[in-house]
């Protein structure tokens, strides 16, 4: 906005004695053209990925007039991709001296690649003055268009105006730079809520590939429901931000790829449906640099793999071994075959030339199932025991060496052993974890292998047992810290390569192996996974023990109560020897739109229950709509969940009610600066209530908030309201001893919880559903804020509980 301040026009006469005028020459005056133009991070904006044809995402950049010029025909010219970015500087727009204003620029791409560009603004020369020319660097991706996702609705959440979020169609503001105080943060009308914290499509038993930056690509897989899954997603570990930017013309379920360079990624093999589908034997090159794929050779018709038969595999393969003996050539092998929509394990295996399609067939490698496997960076691997194509239990390991391209036995296990998990060590050394022995008992004897890609490779106990368990994800961190987390506690009755059993719940369990001495020493993190799971993927990040090294646990399979793949991921982070979720709290967090000084406009989680141990949280985490990153904000004095979260300014949220750290209902209430801290408030609800919506009131003054309903001390379903009154300066704790509650008068027609109350245009409150909707068909219920009381309306046709309910206006 402009800042202009109005001066008084002082007229002083002076008068002098006639011919005493000792006039000397008028200065002359200097003539001053400049001005700056700075954006959130200074001299850039970065939009990040954007969606194609559609999507579209705003930066805001502030002009300041530092001459003595006023400023009147400003431009702005974008020095590459012109029609990707935009920008309105009005044509009658004056800047005076010392004045500023916002502008919002616009990215909007057409294309499916990076669209990098510059921000020029300019002036014309005032006279013989010269006028500066500034520079913004703009930074932005086009990616594939997809559908919206639809977030759901959570318990109490008013979906018309709840935590001082507006919907609606009254402006815009991108959240660069939230004035104060502000009611909440307004959304475009044509906005999209998209997933965050985690992949954007649930998926198990995809193909993993880290590349040189040290983002992910999660290629397929199996979504919710055995959809095989299309897409694929590149996730970047040190944000949890995870994005879609392909899609392949056939799914892949259980598909195997590896990088060749650093900007091509193949893809092979997979199933392309639980039941009926093909085994796919199309090789498809991913771009990174682009996000294109192509499919190379005689393969190509119309630019895609869609012809199965052209494929440059002899056969299929369902989770294949697939490494690069260099830029050009392959190796596929092992994995398993599909008859009458059944795995078995298929042997062998081919080196197969990206460009020609022409393969050269590997002999010596026996088929197997529920084999560890492990990948030299030279296309070299080694596969250790599993299940023999009879169901017998292997003891054997099988190397297959890129030098000589032959395969051959390598070494013998102490006892025969499947499922296991496996993790390189420094050099050229191993460690094998858990698994099941040939009498189908879960083993907790962990083996260390020297030499594994060698001649002598040599096996012997590690010196410390860890906990049974059966396919687990074991990480190898820098100086040999081993992390071992998920799997399954007990051999499946059905026992698949994703184990078929259901009833077997996923553990949420890890621990870790530490040097120590001549052998290691067992410890337990803080707290464990938030998600039991197996057939994910692991992936470890950081350079030194020194740094805070970090390792991610990416999709895989959970029990929900049926074997389902899920989106979460989550980190283990050695500096603090713990877990950590991406994306907000879990359950029983209040939300609130909020603005960091730091970062722009936020959604903050604040409280609830934390996933990885189960107790009540006092932590904060905020959503940064602006660079789609997750940040810790302040934390609430004490634990609390299934409370209200209402922000009455941009940095300030009313907290009230819920739980505490065991499970008491509370009356307290508090203001909490997402950037400071969290004060209590002197007063307190009239009766102690959780799970209750809170409503932001319009109106001039301290803020109203109307809070309705919830659940009581005694676990009982409250039907009364209160008016929450903000103190006089909800930022001085000095007044705080003016805020109020206010029973409302008169009751709602029955006990609610997970009910709505939604702001209508009229500043009345709608407050339906809720009670007990096995029983009774209640009536809603109006808040009037001219009497501050509650009165009958209509009987909805239908009793429900924890439902959606929208202002469509008048």
């Amino acid at each position: 906005m402009l800042r202009r301040v109005a001066l008084p026009l002082l007229l002083v006469v002076i008068a002098t004695a006639p011919g005493a005028c000792d006039c000397g020459p008028e200065p002359v005056a200097e003539i001053i053209c400049d001005f700056t133009v700075t954006a959130r991070d200074g001299d850039r904006i970065d939009f990040g990925t954007v969606e194609e044809n559609g999507g579209t995402r705003s930066g805001t950049i502030v002009l300041k007039n530092t001459g003595n010029q006023s400023l009147g025909a400003l431009s702005a010219t974008f020095t590459a991709n012109s029609g990707q970015y935009s920008i309105d500087i009005p044509d009658d727009f004056t800047l005076l001296p010392d004045d500023e204003e916002s502008f919002v620029v616009i990215f909007a791409p057409t294309l499916r690649t990076i669209l990098n560009s510059e921000l020029r603004i300019t002036h014309p020369d005032i006279g013989a003055d010269g006028c500066p020319a500034r520079t913004l660097t703009l930074l932005g991706e086009g990616v594939e268009r997809q559908e919206p996702v639809d977030a759901g609705v959570d318990a109490g959440v008013d979906a018309g105006v709840d935590a001082g979020i507006v919907l609606d169609d009254a402006g815009f503001n991108d959240g660069g730079f939230i004035p104060t105080p502000d009611g909440g943060i307004l959304f475009d009308p044509n906005s999209e809520w998209v997933a965050y914290g985690g992949f954007e499509e649930a998926r198990a038993g995809f193909a993993a590939v880290t590349l040189v930056d040290g983002s992910v690509l999660a290629i397929g897989g199996w979504g919710e429901n055995g959809v095989v899954l299309d897409s694929i997603e590149r996730f970047d570990p040190a944000s949890g931000r995870s994005r879609i930017v392909a899609r392949m013309p056939l799914g892949r379920a259980d598909a195997g790829a590896v990088a060749l360079d650093d900007n091509r990624v193949a893809i092979v093999g997979g199933r392309s449906a639980r039941t009926g589908g093909v085994v796919v034997r199309t090789l498809e090159i991913f771009n990174v640099a682009t996000n294109t794929l192509s499919c190379p050779g005689t393969q190509a018709v119309a630019g895609a793999c869609s012809d199965n038969t052209r494929g440059f595999l002899a056969a299929g393969r369902v989770h294949p071994i697939v490494t690069a003996l260099n830029a050009n050539e392959i190796v596929v092998a092992l994995g398993n075959a599909v008859d009458s929509d059944v795995e078995v394990p298929f042997a062998g295996g081919d080196i197969v030339n990206v460009g020609t399609g022409v393969s050269t067939p590997i002999v010596g490698l026996a088929a197997r199932r529920g084999e560890a496997r492990l990948a030299d960076d030279d296309g070299s691997f080694v596969v250790v025991g599993g299940l023999a194509l009879a169901g017998g239990v292997l003891g054997d390991a099988v190397r297959f060496s890129a030098l000589t391209r032959n395969a051959s036995t390598s070494f013998t296990l102490p006892a025969p052993r499947a499922f296991a998990g496996i993790a390189r060590l420094e050099g050229s050394r191993a460690v094998i974890v858990g698994g099941h022995n040939a009498a189908r008992v879960v083993v907790g004897e962990a083996l260390i292998v020297d030499d594994i890609f060698g001649d002598a490779a040599v096996v012997a106990p590690l010196t410390a047992t860890v906990a049974p368990r059966i396919s687990p994800d074991v990480a190898a961190l820098p100086g040999e810290i081993i992390v071992i987390a998920g799997g399954l506690d007990s051999v499946p009755a059905t026992e698949g390569a994703n184990g078929d059993d259901d009833s077997i719940v996923p553990s949420r369990s890890a621990e870790l192996l530490v040097p120590f001495g001549a052998g290691f020493a067992r410890f337990a993190p803080d707290n464990d996974l938030a998600q039991g799971r197996f057939g994910g993927a692991v992936v470890v990040s950081g350079a030194s023990v020194n740094d805070d090294v970090i390792v991610s646990w990416l999709g895989g399979f959970g029990t929900a109560p049926r074997r389902t793949p899920h989106p979460h991921a989550e980190q283990y982070r050695l500096v603090s020897n713990d877990f950590a979720s991406f994306g907000l709290m879990g359950p029983g967090a209040a939300y609130a739109a909020a603005a960091l000084p730091t970062s722009g406009a936020a959604l903050i989680a604040i409280g609830g229950i934390d996933p990885h141990t189960g107790a009540t949280s006092a932590r904060s985490r905020a959503f940064d709509a602006e660079h789609g990153l997750f940040l810790d904000a302040s934390p609430l004095q004490a634990p609390r969940r299934d409370h209200s979260a209402t922000s009455i300014a941009a940095d300030l949220v009313v907290v009230i009610g819920g739980r505490d750290s065991t499970g008491a209902v509370v009356s307290s209430a508090s203001i909490l600066n997402v950037s400071g801290d969290d004060a209590p408030l002197p007063v307190s609800l009239r009766r102690a209530r959780a799970e209750h919506t809170a409503t932001l009131l319009p109106g001039a003054g301290p803020a109203k908030i109307l809070i309705c309903g919830g659940v009581g001390a005694g676990g009982e379903l409250l039907d009364s309201c209160e008016v929450f009154t903000a103190p006089t300066n909800a930022a001085d704790d000095n007044t705080f001893a003016s805020a109020s509650f206010v029973v409302v008068g008169g009751r709602m027609a029955t006990g609610r919880v997970g009910h709505t109350a939604t702001l209508l245009d009229s500043g009345e409150v709608l407050i339906v559903g809720g009670g007990d909707v096995e029983r009774a068909q209640v009536a809603a219920d109006l808040f009037d804020p001219t009497t501050v009381a509650i009165t009958r309306t209509g009987v909805p046709d239908r009793a429900r509980r924890l439902h959606a309910a929208v202002a469509l206006g008048a």
